[in-house]
């Protein structure tokens, strides 16, 4: 069974198709890459799959589901100029995104609620293959090692 499955979909701004008959299949821990020429439509593919515009036509299943109304926290891009925290290690580029919700007026957590942020933090991490690097920081990383930085947030 596939992960992400797209069924047929187009995508039409009036008369103006960008994306017509686009079928795929990803299955789970796969990797997969879009190539193609400015305006072709990578974008308008991307912000259908997060949820953040409606296909004019055809269905894009997650793990078998429809996709929701609304994108969440299972569903991200990291852009070509990524964005981390310069001055934050590795574990604390991760931390302070869980943090951050769960305390919004202080932006941080103490005691308890820390420490179980920062294990889910290097959980993230060690899924990312980063779990070595926790106290590394970002200019000390390579440009793949800090994009998997970016997806851990």
């Amino acid at each position: 069974m596939s992960f992400i499955d797209i069924k047929n979909i187009w995508q039409e701004y009036g008369d103006h198709v960008v994306l017509e008959r686009i079928n795929l299949q990803v299955k789970e821990g796969e990797f997969c890459s879009m190539v193609g020429a400015s305006g072709c439509g990578k974008s308008t593919f991307l912000r259908l799959l997060l949820g953040q515009e409606k296909p004019t036509r055809g269905d894009i299943l997650l793990d078998g589901q429809p996709l929701a109304a609304e994108p969440d926290r299972s569903r991200g891009v990291v852009f070509q100029r990524y964005s981390v925290f310069p001055h934050l290690n590795v574990l604390d580029n991760v931390a302070i995104g869980l943090e951050l919700p769960a305390s919004p007026l202080l932006g941080r957590l103490f005691g308890g609620r820390k420490r179980e942020a920062r294990q889910q933090a290097q959980h993230m991490l060690e899924k990312v293959g980063l779990g070595h690097a926790l106290d590394k920081y970002p200019a000390q990383l390579s440009g793949g090692m800090q994009q998997r930085l970016a997806i851990a947030q």
